[in-house]
């Protein structure tokens, strides 16, 4: 079933529970989230990182987790997920406050699946600077940072 389809369950599995995220993964497989610098090979360890993205209370400041495929390359091997995501009511990004702003950003998941269908290898990649601008910070999509920095000092 690794398709569209699967893609489809994937994302939505975020939205119902960490566990139905985790059933996606083989026995033995590896995670990387390559802006977090996190590798993961451990299905409890999976599970705490997904389970935040499950939450259903929009006033507890994790903020209820929008998805969207914006499309899919693949067929049974192997599979590029592009997507969307918004955190609708989410307090805080990467630990910068969000003082209600909405934001949004873009990524793309890269799925090496097993005989069964399962994620064995998953490599993903997203944009954390354009979020960081809407909120505010100096920092630009076009690369550097947008206002003067001062120099540390010794």
């Amino acid at each position: 079933m690794s398709s569209y389809r699967f893609a489809v369950q994937w994302l939505k599995a975020f939205r119902e529970s960490a566990e139905k995220v985790c059933a996606l993964y083989a026995d033995e497989f590896l995670f990387e989230d390559l802006i977090l610098d996190q590798s993961i090979t451990d299905k409890a360890e999976l599970h705490r990182v997904f389970a935040p993205y499950a939450n259903a209370d929009r006033d507890n400041g994790i903020g209820i987790n929008l998805f969207r495929i914006d499309e899919y390359l693949g067929d049974a091997r192997s599979g590029l997920i592009r997507w969307t995501w918004e955190p609708d009511g989410a307090a805080a990004f990467l630990g910068v406050p969000t003082s209600g702003r909405p934001f949004a950003t873009a990524g793309q998941t890269f799925h090496v699946y097993d005989a069964d269908g399962r994620i064995r290898r998953e490599s993903t990649y997203w944009d954390a600077v354009a979020p960081l601008h809407t909120l505010g910070l100096p920092v630009s999509a076009h690369g550097g940072i947008t206002a003067p920095v001062p120099a540390p000092t010794h």
